[in-house]
């Protein structure tokens, strides 16, 4: 059997290997479990760490489930401590914060609904419940407040309309853009998403303010009330 020594050095070697192909390509090419063991391999410098990004994806299916699971269930995987389970966090965490700098930057275009969707996955897309944000524009589309409103049920959001009008109104915002997740997978809006949308919409034309779009969103998939036409 290789001794530790050996065992070092041949990890120490793939993990070069790995870190090689991400410099000369970034992460074209590379298996969902391949991401996972580059990140780990900054973790666990000497470990073999295939088997725990496997270990990983087996329990929580994708990247996403990954770094949207709780510390707890984390947790549970063989080899991963407290330690760890913070810095899978912070990577999920990191990404929205980047998001969030990238659209005050102006460098995503709330006129686009692709980004958009881009935007509110990397935000809110990972929560396990229910999640609405709403971001805030000025004249010239450009994001001067975004918040998360609540977490639970969109179903139980009844004060949503009063809210939104009155943070438009605290920042002098001249359109309203909402989304919501659904975490069970399906971006089909339900009833009460139809309801709170129009509720929304009205309250804030009574103070002047538009409702450019109300995305529904999932891990793969969105639905846009603006491209069905409910919202011109």
């Amino acid at each position: 059997m290789p001794s530790e020594a050996m065992k070092k050095k041949l990890h120490s070697g793939h993990h070069k290997r790995l870190r090689e192909r991400f410099t000369k390509s970034g992460l074209g090419g590379f298996h969902d479990y391949e991401v996972l063991e580059l990140l780990l391999t900054y973790v666990f410098p000497n470990r073999d760490t295939k088997p725990i990004a496997k270990e990983l994806l087996d329990k929580f299916k994708t990247l996403t489930g990954v770094f949207s699971a709780e510390k707890e269930e984390l947790e549970e995987i063989k080899w991963i401590g407290e330690r760890t389970a913070i810095y899978l966090k912070l990577m999920n965490d990191t990404l929205g914060f980047v998001f969030e700098e990238r659209a005050r930057n102006e460098e995503i275009q709330f006129t686009k609904t692709a980004q958009l969707f881009e935007y509110f996955k990397a935000t809110i897309g990972s929560k396990k419940n229910e999640v609405m944000r709403a971001v805030y524009l000025n004249s010239q589309n450009k994001i001067i407040h975004a918040e998360n409103l609540s977490e639970g049920t969109v179903v139980e959001a009844v004060a949503f309309p009063r809210k939104i009008v009155e943070v438009a109104l605290k920042y002098h915002a001249i359109s309203v853009i909402i989304a919501h997740n659904h975490p069970g997978g399906v971006s089909e809006p339900s009833d009460n998403d139809d309801k709170i949308t129009e509720q929304i919409k009205n309250a804030l034309e009574t103070v002047g303010i538009s409702l450019q779009d109300h995305l529904v969103i999932t891990e793969n998939d969105y639905f846009s009330y603006r491209q069905t036409g409910y919202l011109e």
